[in-house]
């Protein structure tokens, strides 16, 4: 049984009916909003009785400056009075790069944050756009495990069918902003960056083989001139979790492109319901398509790419 999950959002207060109504509209959900409830005693429970020792609280979407500190303070305090069953993720507003840059400074050196949560996209811009090098640069120079979450594209009311961001488009937004960042050549330039994608990358890993072939064709966009090799290396670099994703039909593209040891646990609690964690992680303790061994290597990996927090829980 794994873990350390690394895919567990932070998520305070009880929001009111109004803000689940803004929610529901924006993000085209059907009447009602995924389970929002949430507490360290609710998480602590959830652990409890799913066998998870820790877990990294995240609060993944676009933040204002402002608003990305108080989150991370508020994470910071989870953490103070329950060191060994949560980390954190501490959120950077990506749209405002100076301000992403000094959040990144005080979250690694005055709250001590276990790493980052980014979304796919901040205003319609990618995690290729160039305004953002100043902050991966400094997320290199650490080291830092940067987990990344989808959000909703631009254009997501034509886009997304009637249905909610969850269903297809965030699939979709994940694949989206690493082709972005892969052709702008950030993981050549930043390998220091161990980057872990949600829901075992969305639509990526199946097509990945379609992108390092396709991607050198001229008739392809590729400004830096990136080869095939170049492309490969860059998304088998990239970690996955397993978050909504355990299925044969996830877990072996990821394995054929990045290895059993580019894997993590992820649960998505609690937007993914405690029913449907309870589903997926009975698919991902059956044996198949991960044996026991592939499953214990799921620790091992999340020790690695979190080394403080995985000193917090077994001390």
């Amino acid at each position: 049984m794994p873990t350390i999950d690394v895919h567990a959002h932070l998520m305070p207060g009880t929001p009111s009916q109004e803000a689940v109504a803004r929610i529901v509209a924006r993000e085209g959900f059907n009447k009602v909003a995924p389970p929002m409830e949430w507490s360290p005693a609710i998480a602590i429970d959830f652990m409890d009785r799913r066998h998870i020792q820790m877990q990294l609280l995240s609060a993944p979407g676009e933040m204002t400056a402002p608003a990305a500190t108080a989150m991370n303070d508020i994470g910071t305090k989870v953490v103070a009075m329950y060191p060994r069953r949560f980390g954190l993720l501490a959120s950077l507003p990506m749209a405002e790069p100076e301000a992403a840059l000094r959040e990144v400074h005080r979250a690694f050196d005055e709250l001590g944050a276990d790493g980052i949560v980014l979304v796919t996209n901040y205003q319609g811009a990618y995690l290729g756009d160039p305004r953002f090098e100043p902050v991966f640069a400094e997320l290199d120079r650490r080291n830092a495990s940067v987990f990344v979450h989808p959000a909703a594209p631009p254009g997501f009311p034509e886009l997304s069918l009637g249905r909610p961001g969850p269903l297809i488009e965030f699939p979709m937004d994940t694949a989206r902003t690493v082709v972005d960042a892969v052709f702008a050549g950030l993981f050549l330039r930043h390998p220091g960056i161990r980057m872990i994608l949600a829901h075992a990358g969305g639509a990526l890993p199946s097509l990945a083989d379609r992108i390092v072939n396709l991607g050198v064709q001229p008739w392809v966009a590729n400004p830096l001139g990136l080869t095939s090799a170049q492309l490969h290396d860059q998304l088998s670099s990239l970690y996955f979790d397993t978050a909504l994703a355990t299925t044969a039909a996830t877990i072996l593209p990821v394995i054929e492109l990045a290895g059993v040891d580019h894997i993590v646990f992820g649960t998505d609690f609690p937007p993914g319901g405690d029913d449907v964690a309870g589903a997926y992680l009975a698919t991902l303790l059956s044996g198949r398509p991960l044996s026991a061994r592939d499953v214990e290597t799921l620790d091992e990996t999340a020790a690695g790419l979190f080394p403080r927090a995985t000193a917090r829980m077994i001390a």
